[in-house]
């Protein structure tokens, strides 16, 4: 048995909830922090001193410095801190000096106030780093635990390596072209990839069984939505696994198990991961049969529309062409 690690296309969608980063958050923040520091410094400079409420509401203004730079240090770690400390320095010393200038206690004051930003920057902006590695190493733990679950099912199941993953593949290019959310096309990932983790509790004699189940042998392999439920139930970060994982087996019509769901009973995710499962397994090797070409595969699911999968889910699924689930197929089983 080969030991498959999960390809880095499908990986990379199940990633613990982290805090927002890219290009177009980031550039927000910098605006964001620019605006903030720009109103303190326009506020000192236009602000008289002649009166002591005057001169108290300086003292609260530079204070107010403080924020920006905590803001860097949260959203950019040590080195965002530094280059915020550095534009609030450059732009608030010729205030001290052309405002303040021959006071010589306020300026003692006003300088030790700059030093107290420059410490803020550096404390906040190493506690801020340090965050981030936790985090990181949170969500590579998190991967290694969806990883080793996925690979406990491979180990079982001989005949269906890879099935996971081509489903994971399969699910999230059907929910792209139907216009889910990214929150919930994370979660269909995790639970597309863990969606037969209750099948590590039925027995070999009816997993691997080449022949029709008895009554009996059913009765326990139906089991196993409920078991994968409470399997990722205990643990807090695979919860969003457990509609897929719970209801992968209901049908649009009801007729399906554990639960006897019908239409918008069924959580989004499992309607959409339905239509990848049965995809792939209708196109996959099994022990009872062979594969089908994915234009057959195609025409037995559109004649299961109402019945067993969503129409519309299905009107997504028909404009996604034939040689793109193909690529998908061969890009993971490469």
């Amino acid at each position: 048995m080969r030991n498959w690690p999960i390809k880095r296309a499908v990986l990379k969608h199940i990633k613990a909830p982290q805090p927002l980063h890219g290009t177009t958050t980031d550039t927000r923040r910098v605006i964001l922090i620019a605006i903030c520091i720009t109103i303190v410094t326009t506020a000192h400079w236009c602000t008289p001193r002649d009166t002591e409420s005057l001169h108290l509401l300086h003292v609260v203004l530079r204070k107010l410095y403080i924020l920006p730079v905590v803001l860097s240090a949260v959203w950019f770690d040590l080195r965002g801190a530094l280059v915020a400390a550095l534009a609030v320095t450059v732009l608030y010393v010729p205030h001290v000096f052309f405002q303040w200038r021959g006071d010589l206690g306020e300026n003692f004051n006003q300088f030790a106030e700059s030093g107290t930003i420059w410490a803020v920057a550096l404390i906040t902006g190493v506690l801020g780093g340090r965050e981030r590695t936790a985090t990181s190493r949170l969500a590579a733990a998190y991967q290694a635990t969806v990883s080793a679950l996925v690979s406990a099912l491979d180990a079982r199941e001989h005949s269906t390596e890879r099935h996971s993953e081509r489903v994971c593949a399969y699910a999230l290019r059907l929910a792209r072209e139907f216009g889910v959310a990214p929150a919930l096309r994370r979660s269909l990932a995790v639970g597309a990839l863990l969606h037969d983790v209750g099948k590590i509790g039925v027995p070999d004699s009816i997993l691997m069984k080449p022949g029709p189940l008895t009554d009996d042998e059913w009765l326990l392999m139906r089991q196993h939505p409920e078991s994968g439920a409470r399997i990722v139930g205990e643990v807090p970060s695979l919860d969003d696994a457990r509609n897929i994982v719970l209801c992968h087996h209901e049908r649009f019509d009801g007729s399906g198990y554990p639960r006897g769901l019908v239409g918008a009973e069924i959580p989004l995710d499992a309607r959409i991961f339905a239509v990848a499962d049965t995809l792939d397994a209708l196109t996959s090797v099994r022990p009872y049969r062979s594969p089908v070409p994915y234009a057959e595969a195609r025409r037995m699911i559109e004649e299961e529309a109402g019945s067993h999968f969503d129409p519309g889910v299905l009107e997504a699924f028909r404009r996604v062409p034939i040689e793109e689930w193909e690529r998908i197929r061969q890009g993971i089983d490469r």
